[in-house]
């Protein structure tokens, strides 16, 4: 009888052990790599000076997450840090085209950058980043184009990471100045960034949307073989914004709000 209490009690230890080692490793903070469709809502009151600053919807943004080199070695990743870069594709457009016509951008930042507050989530499971560098170019006019400044301020960058959703939302503050015109704006962002813009109308130049190219299923009776790739539990989450022709979330994730 004794060997058999010993048995049992020897067993449960063992299945305990397993349990443990079955758990799953609690995540680090990363980001969907690639495009996120970023939607952009103006702040009330918050636009100063004259122009258009105050008219954007949105736009396809990059995000990239990475560890920087050690300071002890520029060869290893220091996985005791975890930083993001972000990059719009106005910003980027603009420097490329700038950049093709021959005009120097020194001095100016497309891209910018910020730490992550941890390199874990919270118990929200969200990862923060504070503040980032301010992305800015400073343009001569060159060709058609006349001289331009572009500036791309973030911050309050929260980012939603579970094994369900691996830093695939996303939300944000946004300041955006344009020449002498600035404004802020709330910035909700899904990854991956879907086109839901369908072939325009013969003889039309007008934006023609499809909704059903954001479904995440696919509808072969429709032509379409495979589905968007947009993580199938957001199905009822997400639209099409006519304006930016982009699959979209209709409004911030709940964990991000």
């Amino acid at each position: 009888m004794k060997r058999t209490h010993g048995m049992q009690a020897g067993l449960m230890v063992v299945l305990a052990s397993l349990v443990a080692s079955c758990e799953q490793p609690r995540m680090q903070c990363t980001a969907g790599h690639g495009g996120f469709a970023a939607t952009y809502t103006l702040k009330p009151g918050s636009k100063q000076g004259e122009g258009d600053c105050d008219t954007l919807r949105g736009e396809t943004i990059g995000l990239e997450k990475y560890n920087p080199s050690r300071p002890d070695n520029e060869k290893e990743q220091d996985l005791s840090r975890a930083l993001l870069a972000i990059r719009a594709t106005e910003l980027g457009a603009l420097a490329a085209e700038a950049e093709g016509a021959g005009v120097p951008i020194d001095g100016g930042a497309v891209t910018s950058m910020g730490e992550f507050a941890s390199v874990e989530p919270d118990e929200g499971d969200v990862c923060t980043v504070a503040s980032l560098s301010v992305a800015e170019l400073d343009l001569p006019a060159f060709g058609d184009r006349p001289a331009t400044r572009l500036r791309y301020a973030w911050s309050n960058v929260r980012v939603h990471v579970t094994p369900t959703f691996p830093g695939t939302l996303m939300t944000a503050d946004l300041t955006y100045t344009k020449d002498g015109c600035t404004a802020s704006y709330s910035v909700v962002g899904l990854w991956p960034s879907v086109s839901c813009a369908a072939p325009p109308m013969e003889g039309s130049d007008a934006i023609v949307t499809d909704p059903g190219l954001c479904d995440p299923q696919a509808d072969i009776a429709a032509g379409r073989l495979t589905g968007s790739g947009i993580n199938p539990d957001l199905e009822e989450q997400v639209t099409c914004d006519p304006e930016i022709a982009l699959c979209v979330l209709k409004e911030p994730p709940e964990a991000l709000r």
